[in-house]
């Protein structure tokens, strides 16, 4: 319970943003036993029934938050939870299709055990050169990042004082992340959240500061 009570007052005593956006990442909720297993990419999962009971978490936790927008991926695994914290709010959620994860390619929607099996050395490629390598005929998650940072330059004029949510595939949360704080793309498993994890960057003119990270690690 106390763990509990620490996490509920974490949030509130956040200074409120004046000359900064707040941006609160939120990776989408943890997916179905079959989905988990698989290179799902840019695609479609569905979420678990632990999935399911993470977004009413986050129902809970975004109560005392004054969030202005909620920005989505068109993932349904994202869009769905997306539009639940957005109703909350009587509003609608904001779909942006350069929030979607990396394309993986030919291993799409393939199961992680057949990839390997077949494309062993590729495979190992992919994660020895994280986040430069690619899926055949997929792309980069720093190309991923790079859409995605293209997108944020496009908003961010318009979202300071503001707090905002962003619902977003785990590994693009976290090099989005990396990338805001001036970290190589490698090092951004470091950043790396639970499914149905949240975080939040302060980001100013000039430079952006983590604010919160992981804040239901508490009650884990």
């Amino acid at each position: 319970m106390e763990g509990d009570a620490g996490v509920r007052q974490d949030v509130p005593v956040l200074s409120e943003p004046t000359d900064f956006c707040r941006l609160w990442l939120f990776r989408h909720p943890e997916l179905d036993a079959e989905h988990a297993q698989r290179a799902v990419g840019d695609g479609p999962g569905d979420l678990s029934r632990r999935g399911r009971a993470q977004v009413l978490r986050w129902l809970e936790l975004c109560k005392p938050l004054p969030i202005e927008a909620v920005w989505t991926s068109p993932q349904p695994q994202c869009h769905g939870p997306a539009r639940a914290l957005a109703e909350a709010r009587q509003k609608e959620p904001l779909v942006e299709a350069r929030l979607r994860d990396q394309s993986m390619g030919r291993w799409q929607g393939r199961t992680w055990t057949d990839v390997m099996r077949e494309e062993d050395g590729a495979v190992r490629t992919f994660f020895a050169e994280f986040g430069d390598a690619k899926a055949p005929g997929g792309e980069s998650l720093g190309e991923a990042v790079e859409r995605m940072l293209l997108w944020w330059q496009e908003q961010m004029k318009a979202s300071l004082g503001k707090s905002i949510a962003l619902v977003m595939p785990g590994t693009l949360l976290s090099g989005f992340a990396a990338a805001m704080l001036g970290m190589r793309l490698t090092r951004s498993v470091t950043l790396s959240l639970p499914y149905g994890g949240v975080g939040a960057l302060d980001v100013f003119q000039n430079g952006s500061r983590v604010a919160t990270w992981n804040v239901d690690a508490l009650r884990e």
